[in-house]
């Protein structure tokens, strides 16, 4: 019999894991993915890295920057200047499994295989692999935009509320600073992540319903503006891009059940940011957990941050209008705008 189990292993289940082994509580982890690289920027806020300054001292290799440029679909530039702040970069690759190997350290079990199942056993989860069942008291998905859990217990995320995105892992560009490009074409925006070795080359467009070309308008961007680089590889993957408040009037935890990170639908649907809420959902599940009390982390997650979440979905609605994204790209050269880049 398995106390907790998390699906998932990346930055939410990984960190959540990590807290509940240091207090003496190791979950089992499943995640089939690892090592791997996840098709995400990479970038961690500057609010991020103030919540969790333990990130400012991992020992793997990252990217500094303290400015972003960002373009509006009309080409108008803007330079967002942190001053004595950075922003950090990390290969998503290094990152999570740092994160993956602290939980491991303290005590966490690991299983590289895909959970293929999940039924309710009376009081219990019962859990399978390809290989094997398990039974577990509480259960944790960590598993992505497209959880398994989530699945299970809410129904999956609808089409509506996810965004798409694409892009390459090139080199030739480590050395630029972070460029944000907001499309003429539809609401989304490119963007140059430049890391260490190797830089995150990528397009998001926030309605599936409406992405179709964003890899021919990446491929258009990158000839006519980029035409020296090296392309290493290349990606492709749905977002959480929830569009509707009211989606979270379901709780995302139960007696025996919690919901976390992009299961949970938890990113920014104004800037795509996603680390910060992951890492603030492996904290808070941890809590909950710790005090055996799973169900309360749906309280505790919208009294820690969910006006900020609200307020990103509120203003991402509006941006979402052509003429209104212009203004708001302008808008950033303010002193100080908190939504978007957390400055």
């Amino acid at each position: 019999m398995i106390k907790t189990v998390i699906v998932g292993g990346g930055v939410s289940g990984a960190y959540c894991a990590y807290l509940l082994a240091k207090r003496g509580l190791p979950p089992v982890i499943f995640d089939p993915s690892h090592p791997r690289e996840k098709p995400c920027g990479g970038l961690v806020s500057l609010l991020c890295l103030d919540l969790f300054p333990f990130l400012k001292k991992l020992p793997i290799k990252h990217n500094e920057r303290d400015k972003i440029y960002v373009i509006s679909p009309k080409g108008k530039k803007v330079c967002i200047n942190f001053r004595n702040k950075r922003v950090f970069i990390f290969s998503r690759l290094e990152f999570d499994r740092h994160l993956l190997n602290m939980a491991i350290e303290k005590g966490a079990e690991f299983i590289n295989k895909k959970v293929t199942s999940i039924e309710r056993k009376n009081n219990l989860w019962e859990i399978k692999t390809n290989l094997q069942t398990y039974l577990a008291k509480t259960i944790i998905g960590a598993d992505g935009v497209n959880s398994l859990v989530r699945e299970k217990i809410l129904g999956p995320l609808d089409s509506r509320n996810k965004g798409l995105c694409f892009g390459y892992l090139v080199r030739g560009l480590e050395k630029e600073e972070i460029t944000i490009r907001f499309s003429p074409y539809r609401n989304g925006y490119l963007w140059i992540i430049p890391r260490s070795e190797h830089t995150n080359l990528g397009i998001g467009c926030s309605e599936i319903k409406n992405s179709y070309g964003i890899k021919k308008e990446l491929d258009h961007f990158i000839i006519d503006n980029l035409p020296k680089i090296e392309i290493i590889s290349k990606w492709a993957a749905q977002t959480p891009n929830i569009k509707n408040i009211q989606i979270f009037n379901s709780s995302l935890s139960g007696k025996n059940w919690i919901l976390i990170g992009d299961a949970a639908g938890h990113t920014s649907p104004l800037s795509g940011e996603g680390i910060l809420y992951s890492l603030l959902d492996g904290e808070l599940a941890a809590q909950a957990i710790e005090m055996k009390k799973p169900h309360i982390f749906d309280k505790l997650w919208k009294e820690t941050y969910g006006r900020s979440l609200f307020v990103d979905i509120i203003i991402g609605k509006i941006v979402a209008k052509k003429s209104i994204r212009e203004l708001y790209c302008q808008s950033l050269k303010l002193e100080k705008v908190v939504h978007f880049f957390r400055v």
